[in-house]
C-alpha cells in the first residue's frame, strides 16, 4: 500500500515537472535605441538573452513565473544598453512594463505668475 502511494506521488511530480518549461526567449517587445544599427541591437539582444537565462538559474522560484522573471531581467538589461521599452498608453515613455510614475489623485495646475514686470535675470558669476 505504501509503495503504491509513493509511486503515485512520484508519478504526479514527474508529470508536473514535465509541464514546467524554461523560457526560450522574451515575450516582450524591445526597440533599438536612437541611432543604433541593427547589428548593435542584435548583439545586445543576444547578450541580454544570455544574462536573463543566467538570472533564472541564480534566482529561486517565487510567486513570479519563470517567463516573467526572464522578461524582467531581459528588459532591465536591454534598457541599460540604451534600448527602448514601449509601454502601452504612454507614447514616448520608455520605462520597463509595470513601472509607472507615482501620481496623486488630485493634480493641481501651476500657480499663475503675478502681474507686472518680471524681475531681471540673476547676475552672472564673475570669474
Amino acid at each position: 500500500m505504501k509503495i503504491s502511494v509513493v509511486l503515485a506521488a512520484l508519478g504526479a511530480a514527474a508529470v508536473m515537472a514535465g509541464c514546467a518549461s524554461a523560457p526560450t526567449g522574451p515575450s516582450v517587445m524591445v526597440l533599438p535605441g536612437t541611432g543604433k544599427t541593427m547589428e548593435q541591437f542584435q548583439t545586445e539582444d543576444a547578450r541580454c538573452r544570455q544574462a536573463a537565462s543566467g538570472e533564472l538559474e541564480r534566482a529561486k522560484a517565487g510567486q513570479v513565473s519563470a517567463q516573467q522573471r526572464y522578461d524582467m531581467a531581459y528588459m532591465q538589461c536591454m534598457y541599460a544598453q540604451g534600448n527602448q521599452i514601449p509601454v502601452a498608453g504612454r507614447p514616448g515613455y520608455s520605462s520597463p512594463a509595470g513601472a509607472s510614475p507615482a501620481t496623486t489623485s488630485t493634480i493641481s495646475q501651476p500657480p499663475v505668475p503675478p502681474a507686472g514686470t518680471p524681475p531681471p535675470p540673476p547676475a552672472s558669476p564673475s570669474r
